[in-house]
């Protein structure tokens, strides 16, 4: 049950009854969910909202994926009373609450808070051109890239420990190349991650987790940590271990209790995405760069050029520092990496997109 703390500015009050009569659902399908209001208002404050949608109430629209027990999506609403604000959650016992939601919603404010949900799966890229394209749900203009997108906002629960890593990965390269909802511009993502694929993805330089996603993340998106679980009663473990140290301390992320998440056990954080302006980036390019230093990743970038391509280390090795073409892959930060791609782009002998398609047959999988 939702305590009464009217004094949490962004907890709808028309709501408190609503949430106060919902039972904790035992069917959670893999995700974890916040059920703290608590909780949801400090990431909201840290989130500084308000300041990034000053005119959201005439203009934002919020499209949420997976909301599951909805007190996050809900605290989000009235704090910004967007124009629109589009559920997406096809899970069985979710879609009950949100079908109970709409109804009491309507019954006592008109659906004031501007609540649609769909019970289609988030998951599924047909899903987006049904609602865009096909009912054209929201009518959305698409901006330039100069500036975040101020008319849309994503929020997505992706901590299902079924298909969330995938996902987060697939919508990194969706800011990239511009499509899915990042073809309306650079959209702000505010996602629910379970840790164990957060201390990957967000790893910065010389830390021994920094993966391919990583390196990836770094060069399309400027992520920040937001949250992240308190430890298990039972562990003699800080919040905070197995990240890297660097990126808490850069981000000094909020600790949300043990009670706040369920199922408990932590494992859950919140980041917020933001895709960087990248007016002629080629992202295959980069692609194919990643791939081949982090085949073998304990090979300096020096001896990664042998792998690359055909006279590489002797045309693009002079380009560059010693310090960069003694690093490994994991050691690389961003700079070094747009100071590796921009050598290799601007390569008269780079190898042909089609060239590098087939070049590892033996990796299936590898973010």
């Amino acid at each position: 049950m939702v305590p009464r703390l009217n004094t949490l500015r962004s907890l709808n009050p028309k709501l408190l009854p609503h949430f106060s009569a919902l039972p904790r659902s035992t069917h959670q399908y893999g995700f974890k969910n916040i059920v703290s209001a608590k909780t949801c208002q400090e990431i909201i404050d840290r989130l500084k909202l308000r300041e990034k949608y000053p005119n959201s109430e005439e203009n934002l629209n919020i499209v949420d994926i997976f909301s599951g027990y909805g007190l996050l999506s809900s605290m989000i609403n009235y704090e910004l009373k967007p124009k629109s604000h589009i559920i997406i959650d096809s899970t069985k016992e979710n879609e009950k609450i949100w079908n109970s939601r709409m109804s009491f919603l309507e019954r006592t404010t008109g659906n004031a808070e501007n609540f649609k949900y769909y019970n289609l799966d988030g998951h599924a890229w047909e899903t987006y051109d049904q609602i865009f394209k096909k009912d054209k749900a929201i009518d959305l203009k698409i901006q330039q890239r100069e500036k975040v997108n101020d008319e849309l906002l994503i929020v997505a629960n992706i901590s299902s420990g079924k298909f969330g890593e995938s996902l987060f990965a697939q919508w990194i390269m969706c800011c990239a190349y511009q499509n899915w909802l990042q073809r309306f511009g650079r959209v702000r993502m505010i996602l629910l991650v379970r840790e164990s694929t957060t201390v990957k993805f967000l790893a910065g330089p010389n830390f021994s987790k920094r993966n391919r996603a990583a390196l990836k993340r770094d060069m399309f998106t400027d992520v920040e940590l937001i949250a992240v679980s308190d430890t298990q009663v039972d562990s003699t473990g800080m919040a905070g271990d197995g990240y890297d140290p660097n990126l808490l301390l850069k981000d000094q992320p909020l600790v949300m209790t043990g009670s706040s998440v369920l199922p408990s056990g932590g494992d859950l954080s919140v980041v917020e995405v933001v895709p960087k302006h990248l007016p002629s980036l080629d992202v295959n390019a980069v692609e194919y760069l990643t791939q081949v230093f982090m085949y073998k990743a304990s090979n300096t970038i020096k001896e990664s050029f042998s792998i690359l391509a055909p006279g590489a280390e002797e045309d693009l090795g002079p380009q560059l520092s010693t310090e960069i073409l003694n690093k490994t892959a994991r050691q690389l930060s961003r700079e070094d990496l747009e100071a590796i791609y921009t050598a290799y782009n601007n390569w008269a002998f780079k190898p042909s997109y089609e060239d590098t398609l087939n070049f590892f047959t033996e990796e299936t999988r590898n973010f």
